[in-house]
């Protein structure tokens, strides 16, 4: 089971950036008339302000996006424009070198995966798309469909259900101390603490022997799950340590 933003996906930013909103004023007004960039903008810090008000962060994105639709009389499909709106707010969206092969070994030990996120699904939606590595996950639970964000137990348990396992069968890898480690170890699963701070060749197990802290590198990753008794040996055979 794996945390996405930060453990399998990288990604930078730029809501600020005029492209967007020249983008967004160009979709909202269509064809047929002008509408106005700086508008656009200040409309939607203005109910994104309003949303956060009443709404936990991770659940804000689409009630937006659903009102800006309706202010500029532009249709009802907000899950277009939250693709559209990751799309021209990206900097970068890339898979850390490491999930291609890491994802491959696991499959091939028929093991089964998971993504759990605190995200807005209507952005998430359009990054998980970009990879086909990341569209054949066996359990997608993201925060704004299932009305619970981690460090709650319940989003790890929902997970679990949907695999049909126990969580001492299963392990989850994620690089927040707060969201994913401490989280997943309220729900009863061991850790994988993918720390970009730690320089150390191999992982690092905690007294209780439940947490593994690892660099973010392919062999440390494998290593760190078969400690947890995964029989893969795929990505430990096959990396050089990138």
């Amino acid at each position: 089971m794996f945390d996405l933003y930060g453990t399998l996906l990288r990604i930078s930013l730029d809501e600020d950036s005029p492209v967007l909103w020249a983008g967004l004023a160009a979709d909202l007004g269509g064809a047929k008339r002008a509408v106005d960039a700086d508008r656009v903008r200040a409309e939607f810090q203005a109910l994104l302000r309003e949303e956060g008000m009443h709404r936990h962060e991770g659940f804000v994105m689409e009630p937006v996006f659903r009102r800006l639709l309706t202010r500029f009389a532009a249709g009802d499909d907000a899950a277009g424009l939250g693709r559209r709106f990751r799309e021209l707010s990206l900097k970068e969206l890339a898979l850390f070198p490491y999930v291609g092969p890491l994802l491959d070994a696991i499959r091939t030990a028929q093991c089964r995966t998971a993504i759990v996120s605190n995200t807005e699904a209507v952005l998430t939606h359009f990054d998980l798309s970009r990879f086909p590595v990341l569209r054949s996950i066996d359990a997608l639970v993201l925060s704004s469909e299932v009305g619970v964000r981690k460090p709650d137990p319940e989003i790890f348990q929902i997970a679990l259900d949907r695999l049909q396992t126990a969580p001492a069968a299963a392990v989850f890898v994620g690089n927040s101390l707060t969201d994913d480690v401490a989280g997943a170890r309220r729900a009863g699963l061991r850790c994988v603490f993918l720390d970009e701070g730690f320089h150390g060749a191999e992982p690092v197990v905690t007294r209780d022997g439940t947490v593994l802290r690892t660099p973010l590198t392919l062999s440390a990753i494998a290593q760190a799950l078969e400690r947890f008794g995964w029989s893969g040996g795929g990505p430990a055979a096959a990396s050089s340590g990138s």
